[in-house]
């Protein structure tokens, strides 16, 4: 099996193969020497692990599972990664060992409990269709187990892209190798030292009922966490948002007190009686709707998103709401549902600022034009100038 997956490859990452031939008892497969380090055999110097090489190591992996994804007319799960079958060869990264690896036409396939439990996906261990997203679990493990051998200080981006490829539940790790590979170069750009501050908390309001507060933090959360930016969405208005959201919505799921929904992550207002752990490195976005009773918290957010209606019946409101939140140097005021024409009426008025948050129907999606405006509205409030598109 393993030879006639390799005989056709052909990529700096795998290994070659120069010729096979077989008798009665075996099969004999002539391949490409190579000569470099096992990951298992590397990690016994953890001086020469860095954070950068992390992102080096796991860039190359990508690079070599994407070709093995994408590859014609049925993609190749590898199934297998774990350190003694990656070598470092120099610069370059090998994947060794195909026995196991095996073509997928689309459907998921049942498989016996291959591979090592420790970098496994769950679904794999639990006897369940394997997909791609299998190879994106082990990858997410070769990251874990390189971090953690070598005790390196990672940044918080790469411990979230780790989290979000190791997640349990296949749907909730990156949709494919490719975007993994993003969020790891975007992992590798450095900020700029004078941008070193992020904003950690978000406070969102609506000025009337409907004016779309939700809506907007839903948006902002997914539009962070597709970036890489670790966000968690919290209602703060007194309501059972999350439990009719996943009442209405069957494929949210929750774990441990949190719900997800594709880059969704948040977690219900529990009250006083229950003590729930958040992530510690999370930018917490609070949405207060329109019945905030806790003005001094909301005050204390390092940025403040009041969402104004621009109907015509609701503009007199809208001005007196927004005056009482203007005054705070982190409010940022947004008209909804693409209403530009409201949208320069209430800056005129207002003699500021009004954003324009554009028409959309799904709270849970990641556009360019929600990318460009939360990008452009966070960047001028003094943090995460990383956001980049």
């Amino acid at each position: 099996m393993e030879a006639e997956l390799l005989k056709n490859l052909n990529h700096p990452g795998i290994p070659l193969i120069y010729d096979i031939d077989e008798d009665d008892d075996f099969i004999y497969m002539v391949e490409e020497y190579i000569q470099g380090e096992s990951l298992d055999t590397f990690v016994l110097h953890p001086r020469d692990i860095s954070p950068e090489l992390i992102l080096k190591i796991g860039i190359q992996l990508c690079d070599i599972l994407d070709y093995l994804h994408h590859l014609s007319p049925y993609p190749i799960l590898y199934q297998d990664l774990k350190p003694e079958h990656i070598i470092l060869c120099g610069n370059q990264v090998k994947l060794i060992d195909f026995g196991i690896a095996s073509f997928f036409t689309g459907s998921g396939n049942y498989f016996q409990l291959y591979g090592t439990k420790e970098f496994s996906a769950p679904e794999a261990l639990s006897g369940q269709p394997v997909t791609t997203a299998a190879d994106i679990f082990g990858l997410g493990k070769i990251l874990k187990f390189l971090a953690d051998a070598a005790g390196v200080k990672c940044s918080r981006r790469l411990l979230h892209i780790i989290q979000c490829a190791c997640d349990p539940l296949p749907d909730r790790r990156y949709p494919s190798v490719s975007e993994l590979k993003l969020a790891l170069l975007r992992a590798q750009k450095k900020p700029r030292r004078q941008n070193l501050h992020l904003i950690r908390n978000i406070a969102v309001l609506g000025s009337r009922p409907g004016a779309g507060a939700t809506h907007i933090a839903i948006s902002l959360v997914c539009t962070l966490q597709n970036r890489g930016i670790p966000a968690l969405y919290q209602p703060a208005d007194g309501q059972a948002t999350l439990d009719a959201i996943a009442v209405s919505n069957r494929h949210v799921k929750e774990q441990d007190g949190i719900f997800y929904y594709r880059h969704f992550k948040g977690v219900p207002d529990y009250g006083d009686g229950v003590s729930l752990a958040l992530p510690f490195d999370d930018c917490i976005v609070r949405d207060y709707g329109t019945q905030c009773t806790d003005w001094e918290t909301v005050k204390a957010a390092d940025c403040i998103l009041l969402v104004l209606s621009g109907s015509d019946w609701d503009i007199s409101a809208a001005k007196q709401f927004a005056k009482q939140l203007a005054l705070l140097p982190q409010t940022v005021l947004l008209c909804n549902h693409g209403n530009k024409t409201a949208a320069k009426r209430l800056a005129k008025q207002l003699d500021c600022a009004v954003y324009c948050f554009p028409s959309d129907t799904d709270a849970y999606s990641v556009t360019s034009e929600k990318k460009q405006l939360f990008s452009l509205i966070l960047k001028r409030r003094g943090g995460l100038r990383h956001f980049s598109l």
